[in-house]
């Protein structure tokens, strides 16, 4: 007997499967295999090197931390770098080294914050929008891509099931 984990032990999941062999991705632990998949795909589509290959397919030329603060900006409107720190997880200086990059090469710029004249918003140039915009684009359009060969309606039904599962995540979120 074998105190490894168990995967796919969850109500639903089906049998449970023995731990996979070392150099397996999945996450060990989990009873879950739709967990499993989930944390799996959340880690890919948030790495480094996912975001890179995205950005490199569309010929930009930005390391992932400029594209994400890039991106973020452009979602969510002009933001103090300390909302971006907050974001990214890091600390205030980490956030002003990736700013002057993207100032410098004319993607971003601060301005006054209108709530506070001591503090400044963080605003995308005509430039940094135009490449925010063309991420974006390639995210989707790799989704396609990776959709491809699925049906219409289970593409619907993955999408449909994904904004409940979504909806749920920040209901649980504002309960606090």
């Amino acid at each position: 007997m074998t105190d490894a984990p168990q995967h796919g032990a969850g109500p639903g999941d089906g049998p449970a499967r023995a731990a996979t062999p070392t150099g397996d991705p999945r996450v060990p632990g989990y009873r879950s295999d739709l967990l499993d998949s989930l944390v799996r795909v959340m880690g890919l589509w948030t790495s480094g090197d996912f975001l890179a290959a995205v950005a490199a397919r569309e010929g930009i030329d930005l390391d992932t931390p400029a594209i994400v603060v890039l991106t973020v900006v452009w979602r969510q409107g002009p933001r103090r770098p300390s909302a971006i720190a907050e974001h990214l997880s890091t600390g205030p200086s980490n956030v002003s080294k990736i700013l002057r990059r993207l100032d410098a090469a004319g993607l971003t710029e601060r301005r006054e914050d209108p709530d506070d004249a001591r503090a400044s918003r963080v605003h995308l140039t005509e430039a940094g929008a135009s490449v925010a915009r063309t991420f974006v684009a390639a995210g989707d359009a790799l989704v396609d891509e990776l959709l491809d060969g699925w049906s219409a309606q289970d593409r619907l039904a993955f999408t449909e099931l994904m904004r409940r599962f979504e909806g749920a995540s920040e209901a649980f979120l504002d309960r606090g």
